[in-house]
């Protein structure tokens, strides 16, 4: 609109200046100019009108064409017929105004021309953001479709799991049972809470990781122990909600099964750069790794997830040396 405005005062300028060249007066010439503005600027709102409810993808076709024509032959026809009910004592300006018809007709009709390739393009640019928001839309809910179904996989393996421990403590430990029975209810109530794509604060999601790990060491007994190394200020830090789960329980599984020791799985957090970097270490033995199965699941869903979050492939390092194998997820922080 402000450009509109601009280019038909520009048009209402010239024509005060023209008239001011040939002798007419002050006036007169502005009379003449404003009146010319003021319908100008009419007319273009209404063509705008048109235009809205009628944006075709071509903006120089016959039917704008035919409404540019038509509305400068109303302007020139209104501007003419004031004009000449003011001035019509006036024989000089009337003949003036008789013979600027022609130029005036193209100079109103090239105006309402570019008003109308300013308007299509404003309409087109418009037309385009609303796609790309569309389009924005749709990748979120895939994203976020993804990011569930790769966050559903772990619970019914990890489920199973737990539901056969229980049925095995139900006969040999009522008590411990019980106990994981609760446990485990309250784990799964929180993942299943959980928004996949929301970011949670660490303290939260090391909270439900020590609900998965006391679970654990109902199963496995004294041969469980984790070991929190957290600087405090890293505690209201952002993460991926659950984005820790697959990389703990790799750690519970690798870490205990085959061995018949101890075993301690270590998680350290601490802010690096712009980076909260969590770090995960179990004891790791390469030979005895062989005979334990697994799908696949654990990393690559941790990367696959980060690649849709943050749009990077190099978040998580992992690292194997000394028998102890370390996953290191690093999670940008705004």
């Amino acid at each position: 609109m402000i450009k509109t405005f601009i280019l038909i005062a520009g048009l209402s300028i010239f024509h005060f200046s023209t008239i001011r060249s040939v002798g007419f007066t002050e006036k007169t010439a502005f009379f003449d100019s404003a009146s010319l503005f003021l319908l100008c600027f009419l007319f273009v709102n209404l063509i705008y009108t048109i235009q809205r409810y009628y944006h075709s993808n071509i903006a120089l076709n016959t039917t704008n064409f035919s409404i540019l024509a038509l509305f400068t032959g109303l302007t020139i026809g209104a501007h003419y017929l004031i004009s000449y009910s003011v001035f019509k004592e006036n024989a000089a300006f009337i003949y003036f105004l008789n013979g600027s018809l022609l130029s005036k007709s193209i100079l109103v009709l090239l105006v309402y021309l570019i008003c109308l390739l300013l308007f299509w393009i404003d309409q087109q640019k418009i037309q385009e953001r609303r796609l790309q928001d569309f389009a924005i839309e749709k990748e979120r809910e895939s994203m976020a479709i993804e990011l569930n179904s790769l966050q559903q996989q772990f619970k019914p393996h990890f489920l199973f799991n737990s539901l056969n421990s229980i049925n095995a403590l139900t006969i040999t430990n009522p008590e411990e049972a019980r106990k994981m029975v609760h446990l485990l209810s309250e784990f799964m109530r929180a993942a299943v809470r959980e928004n996949q794509s929301e970011l949670v604060e660490l303290e939260q999601e090391i909270h439900h990781i020590k609900l998965y790990t006391d679970i654990e060491k109902v199963r496995f007994g004294s041969r469980l122990s984790v070991n929190y190394e957290l600087d405090e200020d890293v505690l209201a830090l952002k993460l991926p909600s659950l984005i820790l789960q697959p990389i703990i329980e790799n750690a519970v599984k690798y870490g205990l099964y085959g061995h018949t020791e101890d075993v301690e799985i270590s998680i350290k957090a601490s802010k690096v750069d712009n980076f909260l970097s969590v770090s995960i270490s179990n004891p790791y033995d390469k030979e005895q790794q062989s005979t334990v199965q697994g799908t696949g699941y654990g990393l690559q869903s941790i990367e696959k997830k980060m690649l849709i979050l943050y749009n990077r492939a190099n978040l998580l390092c992992v690292n194997s040396s000394d028998k102890l194998f370390t996953a290191t997820l690093n999670i940008p922080q705004q």
